[in-house]
């Protein structure tokens, strides 16, 4: 059975930081409770006129709001926050006693889910697509049964394995647009291997192009070929795009990023303390780590694992809902490292000093630049996305000239997996036909 032959569940990785977490944040939390007692910060209103806020206090939530402690009434009087009204009106040691009870309850669910999904039997079983191109470690997989239908290659992200586009029979974006009509290569680029190992976004874009070249070699001459980059997977179809338009009419960008500043404008240390972390893990590894790239997906929300393991220890290991958390998770956990170059390119241009937005990301010598592009656009931002602000990914679309824009209420991997995705997934299809 697949569940035999595969290998040990590693997840969620970084396991010891997933671990860390929820410890850090309660050790922190509880430490301030002597200051609570004091009365300080009496309310919000001082607080916000003193150059602290109470925003630390969240930090006590998930523990004390579960806590099986009496809250004082007048924590509904509204004048002082609820929180520290809670402190102040009790006995410091009782309240210790139980918020670390709760706590002490949470840490051992998450690790019963963790165990759970470790030995868990459900194991996705891939579906066997033919290869129509290969070259190094990228394959392009054809996800119809034939290519009667209008060519569209699809585009993944580089950190994560492609399959996120074809999960399984019940969820899969390239099975919907086959079955809309429509006949999906896929990229798979696999994990670098050594004819990969100092490739740039140049060489990536460079390989899309050629597995461009083999599509529109296998379709009748002169007709056009859909584009859709997911993520990251957009920022590298986005150039190819622009050099190859005359045969690409119609590109499609799914939660892709574009201004990696909007709403935050890092600090000016930002770019060299990025090079110079980057510079350090590659020269020790000679690639960016998946447990390094997994690391700082979980900074965006440091207690998801926390929270979501207790869930699924909730859950019947039989259930449809258990069963998607594990193929979910095993994705999320079957993740890529990145090669020296693009590392440095993404972290330290796109991210610290916003080469993208700036215009001044070159592909091929020639700034990437939306605008260049003439053909259709659709850029779908999902608006419960929590990987890329949906403000990031606004922004192309001020630069691209012919530009539909849908706002679907998804979430970044959602849009791939939920089960309201095929909605937005047959509306995707219809742009491209």
């Amino acid at each position: 059975s697949p569940a035999d032959r595969a290998p040990p569940r590693m997840g969620p990785r970084p396991l010891p930081l997933h671990l860390a977490a929820p410890m850090m944040l309660y050790g922190a939390s509880v430490s301030a409770l002597p200051i609570l007692k004091s009365g300080w910060p009496l309310s919000k209103r001082s607080a916000t006129a003193d150059p602290f806020s109470t925003d630390w206090l969240d930090g006590l939530s998930p523990f004390v709001q579960t806590a099986p402690f009496p809250w004082p009434d007048t924590a509904h009087a509204g004048e002082l926050d609820p929180l520290a009204d809670l402190v102040r009106h009790s006995d410091l040691t009782e309240l210790f006693v139980s918020i670390d009870g709760v706590f002490r309850e949470q840490l051992a669910a998450m690790m019963d889910g963790v165990t759970q999904y470790w030995a868990h039997p459900f194991r996705r079983a891939e579906a066997p697509h033919p290869v129509v191109w290969s070259e190094g470690g990228t394959r392009l997989l054809r996800h119809a049964p034939d290519e009667a239908g209008p060519a569209v290659l699809v585009v993944p992200s580089l950190v994560n394995k492609s399959y996120i586009m074809d999960l399984d029979e019940s969820c899969s974006f390239c099975a919907s647009l086959a079955e809309a009509g429509l006949t999906p290569y896929l990229v798979d680029w696999g994990e670098p291997g050594p004819e990969e190992l100092e490739f740039g976004m140049d060489d990536y874009v460079g390989r899309l192009d050629r597995a461009l070249s083999e599509i529109s070699g296998r379709r009748p001459a002169g007709e056009a070929v859909g584009l859709v980059g997911y993520c990251m997977g957009g920022l590298l179809a986005l150039p190819l795009a622009i050099l190859r338009q005359s045969l690409i009419e119609k590109l499609v960008l799914l939660a892709t990023p574009w201004d990696f500043h909007a709403g935050h404008v890092p600090d000016r240390t930002a770019a060299p303390v990025a090079s110079a972390v980057c510079d350090s893990i590659v020269s020790a590894f000679g690639r960016l780590p998946v447990d390094w790239i997994q690391a700082m997906f979980m900074s965006l929300d440091p207690l998801l694992a926390f929270r979501k393991f207790q869930n699924f220890a909730r859950l019947d290991p039989d259930s449809a809902a258990a069963r998607r958390f594990v193929l979910l998770e095993d994705w999320l956990n079957d993740g890529v490292s990145l090669t020296g170059p693009v590392a440095r390119e993404t972290l330290v241009g796109w991210y610290a000093e916003n080469t993208t937005a700036a215009l001044r990301w070159r592909i091929g010598g020639d700034i990437v630049d939306p605008s260049d592009y003439q053909g259709e656009s659709l850029v779908v931002i999902p608006t419960a996305d929590r990987i890329v602000p949906p403000e990031s990914a606004l922004a192309i679309t001020e630069r691209l000239e012919d530009v539909r824009l849908l706002r679907p209420a998804l979430g970044h991997i959602g849009m791939m997996s939920s089960r309201g995705a095929d909605r937005l997934w047959g509306r995707v299809a219809k742009f491209l036909l």
